[in-house]
């Protein structure tokens, strides 16, 4: 789709579960694989690149006690777990990977997490 739209995202599931991603939700989206940086020489500067995970950090889930034992479950889970994402455009991605419960906020009920993907996010067509 890739329209000029933003706001916070509006899907994200893990194995086909659904959860509701909070209103003011932002992912942030490591979206190169490389992290550059110059290194100084006696000439011209060096560059250096450091391969990285294109991972979503900032996951925002509003979650209750049933929804956050599934998410422990994935986080502690060895397999890969498939994950797919909505964004205000309806732009879509998927990836299979891990997950990492960052912390959980108990007044409003919000689950932050991290996804890391086995290789890179990849978009497609979907419902």
């Amino acid at each position: 789709m890739s329209r000029d739209v933003s706001g916070s995202n509006r899907k994200f599931t893990a194995e086909g579960i659904s959860f509701r991603v909070a209103a003011d939700a932002n992912f942030t989206e490591m979206i190169s694989k490389f992290e550059n940086s110059m290194i100084a020489t006696s000439g011209k500067n060096m560059r250096k690149m450091v391969k990285r995970v294109t991972s979503r950090e900032g996951v925002v889930l509003v979650t209750n006690a049933a929804e956050r034992d599934v998410l422990k479950s994935f986080a502690e889970q060895l397999d890969p777990v498939a994950f797919t994402y909505t964004n205000a455009a309806g732009d879509k991605y998927r990836c299979t990977g891990s997950l990492e419960i960052e912390n959980n906020e108990t007044e409003e009920n919000r689950t932050t997490c991290q996804v890391l993907p086995d290789e890179d996010w990849t978009t497609f067509l979907g419902a």
